[in-house]
Protein backbone atom coordinates (compact mmCIF):
# COMPACT_ATOMS: atom_id res chain seq x y z
CA UNK A 1 0.00 0.00 0.00
CA UNK A 2 1.18 3.53 -0.73
CA UNK A 3 1.47 5.81 2.11
CA UNK A 4 -0.84 8.55 2.49
CA UNK A 5 1.89 11.13 2.97
CA UNK A 6 3.14 9.95 -0.65
CA UNK A 7 2.99 12.59 -3.43
CA UNK A 8 2.03 10.64 -6.51
CA UNK A 9 2.65 12.65 -10.24
CA UNK A 10 0.75 12.57 -13.28
CA UNK A 11 4.00 12.73 -15.82
CA UNK A 12 2.77 13.94 -19.53
CA UNK A 13 4.67 14.46 -22.16
CA UNK A 14 4.23 17.51 -25.07
CA UNK A 15 2.52 19.90 -22.18
CA UNK A 16 5.52 22.07 -22.05
CA UNK A 17 7.71 20.48 -25.23
CA UNK A 18 5.07 20.81 -28.08
CA UNK A 19 2.75 23.59 -28.23
CA UNK A 20 1.00 21.83 -31.45
CA UNK A 21 0.16 18.87 -29.85
CA UNK A 22 -3.30 19.17 -28.98
CA UNK A 23 -4.01 16.32 -26.83
CA UNK A 24 -1.44 17.20 -24.31
CA UNK A 25 -2.40 20.85 -23.79
CA UNK A 26 -2.16 22.48 -20.01
CA UNK A 27 -5.82 22.28 -20.24
CA UNK A 28 -6.02 18.69 -20.85
CA UNK A 29 -3.54 18.08 -18.54
CA UNK A 30 -5.95 19.76 -15.64
CA UNK A 31 -8.91 18.02 -17.15
CA UNK A 32 -7.20 15.16 -16.55
CA UNK A 33 -5.99 15.97 -13.18
CA UNK A 34 -9.61 17.19 -12.00
CA UNK A 35 -10.48 13.89 -13.46
CA UNK A 36 -8.17 11.74 -11.04
CA UNK A 37 -9.47 13.75 -8.44
CA UNK A 38 -12.83 13.16 -8.58
CA UNK A 39 -12.53 9.25 -8.63
CA UNK A 40 -14.17 8.04 -5.47
CA UNK A 41 -11.68 7.80 -2.69
CA UNK A 42 -9.39 9.81 -4.18
CA UNK A 43 -10.81 13.26 -1.76
CA UNK A 44 -7.81 13.47 0.42
CA UNK A 45 -4.78 12.07 -2.23
CA UNK A 46 -1.12 14.46 -2.45
CA UNK A 47 -0.79 15.29 -6.42
CA UNK A 48 1.77 16.04 -8.26
CA UNK A 49 2.16 17.75 -11.59
CA UNK A 50 5.57 16.08 -13.53
CA UNK A 51 6.28 18.12 -17.08
CA UNK A 52 8.88 15.87 -19.04
CA UNK A 53 11.24 18.38 -20.73
CA UNK A 54 12.56 15.65 -23.67
CA UNK A 55 12.63 18.41 -26.21
CA UNK A 56 13.88 17.60 -29.55
CA UNK A 57 13.73 21.05 -30.58
CA UNK A 58 15.31 24.33 -29.17
CA UNK A 59 12.53 25.26 -25.97
CA UNK A 60 10.25 27.55 -26.68
CA UNK A 61 11.01 29.27 -23.32
CA UNK A 62 7.68 31.87 -23.08
CA UNK A 63 5.74 28.85 -24.37
CA UNK A 64 7.09 26.60 -21.54
CA UNK A 65 6.65 29.84 -18.56
CA UNK A 66 3.08 30.07 -19.89
CA UNK A 67 2.15 26.22 -19.25
CA UNK A 68 3.69 26.45 -15.66
CA UNK A 69 2.04 29.51 -15.00
CA UNK A 70 -1.55 27.75 -15.80
CA UNK A 71 -0.45 24.80 -13.81
CA UNK A 72 0.15 26.32 -11.01
CA UNK A 73 -3.72 26.83 -10.19
CA UNK A 74 -4.03 23.51 -9.10
CA UNK A 75 -1.63 24.04 -5.94
CA UNK A 76 0.30 21.22 -5.96
CA UNK A 77 4.26 21.08 -6.40
CA UNK A 78 5.38 20.93 -10.34
CA UNK A 79 8.60 19.29 -11.07
CA UNK A 80 10.35 19.15 -14.48
CA UNK A 81 11.34 15.15 -15.83
CA UNK A 82 13.85 13.77 -18.04
CA UNK A 83 15.24 17.46 -19.03
CA UNK A 84 17.27 17.81 -22.31
CA UNK A 85 18.59 21.23 -23.69
CA UNK A 86 19.90 20.88 -20.64
CA UNK A 87 21.39 24.51 -19.57
CA UNK A 88 17.62 26.54 -21.14
CA UNK A 89 15.35 24.17 -19.01
CA UNK A 90 17.81 23.92 -15.78
CA UNK A 91 17.43 27.62 -16.00
CA UNK A 92 14.17 28.04 -16.82
CA UNK A 93 13.18 25.71 -14.05
CA UNK A 94 14.89 27.12 -11.56
CA UNK A 95 14.06 30.69 -12.43
CA UNK A 96 10.19 30.20 -11.70
CA UNK A 97 9.33 30.22 -8.16
CA UNK A 98 6.66 27.38 -8.65
CA UNK A 99 8.65 24.47 -9.84
CA UNK A 100 9.82 22.55 -7.03
CA UNK A 101 12.20 20.49 -8.87
CA UNK A 102 13.92 19.27 -11.78
CA UNK A 103 14.70 15.65 -12.62
CA UNK A 104 17.71 14.83 -15.26
CA UNK A 105 17.83 11.58 -17.05
CA UNK A 106 21.41 10.44 -16.70
CA UNK A 107 21.23 7.05 -15.14
CA UNK A 108 24.88 6.04 -16.15
CA UNK A 109 25.53 2.18 -17.07
CA UNK A 110 28.37 0.65 -18.70
CA UNK A 111 25.95 0.85 -22.18
CA UNK A 112 25.91 4.44 -22.01
CA UNK A 113 22.76 6.25 -21.27
CA UNK A 114 20.09 8.20 -23.18
CA UNK A 115 21.65 11.23 -24.49
CA UNK A 116 22.61 13.02 -21.22
CA UNK A 117 25.03 11.28 -19.74
CA UNK A 118 26.96 13.24 -17.30
CA UNK A 119 30.23 11.33 -16.95
CA UNK A 120 31.76 8.79 -19.26
CA UNK A 121 32.88 5.21 -18.18
CA UNK A 122 35.79 6.46 -16.43
CA UNK A 123 33.46 8.62 -14.64
CA UNK A 124 35.42 11.57 -16.16
CA UNK A 125 32.68 14.34 -17.20
CA UNK A 126 31.55 15.01 -21.03
CA UNK A 127 29.59 17.84 -21.89
CA UNK A 128 26.91 17.62 -19.84
CA UNK A 129 28.12 17.02 -17.24
CA UNK A 130 30.49 20.45 -17.00
CA UNK A 131 27.09 22.02 -17.75
CA UNK A 132 25.56 21.22 -14.69
CA UNK A 133 28.78 21.58 -12.67
CA UNK A 134 29.20 25.47 -14.03
CA UNK A 135 25.40 26.05 -13.24
CA UNK A 136 26.13 24.76 -9.73
CA UNK A 137 29.08 26.76 -8.83
CA UNK A 138 26.98 30.28 -9.90
CA UNK A 139 24.08 29.44 -8.09
CA UNK A 140 26.43 28.60 -4.78
CA UNK A 141 25.37 25.05 -4.52
CA UNK A 142 28.92 23.59 -3.40
CA UNK A 143 31.08 23.02 0.09
CA UNK A 144 30.65 26.45 1.77
CA UNK A 145 33.33 27.08 3.91
CA UNK A 146 33.35 30.29 6.60
CA UNK A 147 34.52 31.41 10.15
CA UNK A 148 31.71 32.98 13.02
CA UNK A 149 31.88 36.75 13.51
CA UNK A 150 33.10 38.32 16.86
CA UNK A 151 29.62 37.38 18.38
CA UNK A 152 29.60 33.59 17.54
CA UNK A 153 27.39 33.51 14.23
CA UNK A 154 27.83 32.51 10.68
CA UNK A 155 24.97 33.74 8.24
CA UNK A 156 24.63 32.24 4.87
CA UNK A 157 22.02 31.53 2.36
CA UNK A 158 20.93 28.16 1.64
CA UNK A 159 18.33 26.15 -1.11
CA UNK A 160 16.11 23.98 0.29
CA UNK A 161 17.36 20.38 0.39
CA UNK A 162 19.76 18.10 2.69
CA UNK A 163 22.71 19.54 4.44
CA UNK A 164 25.56 18.54 6.86
CA UNK A 165 27.03 21.23 8.75
CA UNK A 166 30.42 20.95 10.76
CA UNK A 167 31.41 23.16 13.25
CA UNK A 168 35.54 22.76 13.86
CA UNK A 169 37.83 25.02 16.12
CA UNK A 170 40.87 26.68 14.45
CA UNK A 171 43.02 25.16 17.33
CA UNK A 172 41.67 21.85 18.30
CA UNK A 173 43.14 19.30 16.89
CA UNK A 174 40.00 16.42 15.49
CA UNK A 175 37.15 18.27 17.59
CA UNK A 176 33.98 19.24 15.85
CA UNK A 177 30.70 19.27 15.85
CA UNK A 178 28.37 17.77 12.99
CA UNK A 179 24.92 18.50 12.77
CA UNK A 180 22.56 17.17 9.64
CA UNK A 181 20.33 20.18 8.48
CA UNK A 182 17.01 20.06 5.91
CA UNK A 183 15.51 23.05 4.60
CA UNK A 184 12.48 22.97 3.49
CA UNK A 185 10.98 24.57 0.47
CA UNK A 186 8.77 27.61 0.69
CA UNK A 187 6.18 27.09 -1.66
CA UNK A 188 4.29 30.37 -1.18
CA UNK A 189 7.54 32.16 -0.66
CA UNK A 190 8.43 34.02 -4.13
CA UNK A 191 12.35 33.88 -2.62
CA UNK A 192 14.53 30.68 -3.52
CA UNK A 193 16.59 31.54 -0.33
CA UNK A 194 15.85 30.96 2.82
CA UNK A 195 18.75 32.68 5.83
CA UNK A 196 19.42 31.03 8.62
CA UNK A 197 21.38 31.84 11.87
CA UNK A 198 24.13 29.64 13.59
CA UNK A 199 25.58 30.96 16.79
CA UNK A 200 28.82 28.63 18.29
CA UNK A 201 29.36 29.27 21.99
CA UNK A 202 32.52 27.91 24.02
Amino acid sequence: MIPSTTTLFLNEYNTIEEPKDQSSTPAKYLAKFREIESFPGNGNIRLGIGLESRFTTPPNLPYIRSCIDTLTTTGFPIWLTKATYLEQILREGRSHPKVEGIVIWAAWSPQGCYQMCLTDNNFKNLPTGDVVDKLLREWGLEEINGKIDGNGFYKTSLFHGDYQVKVSHPTLNNSFLSQSLSVASQVDDESHHTTFLFQVSA
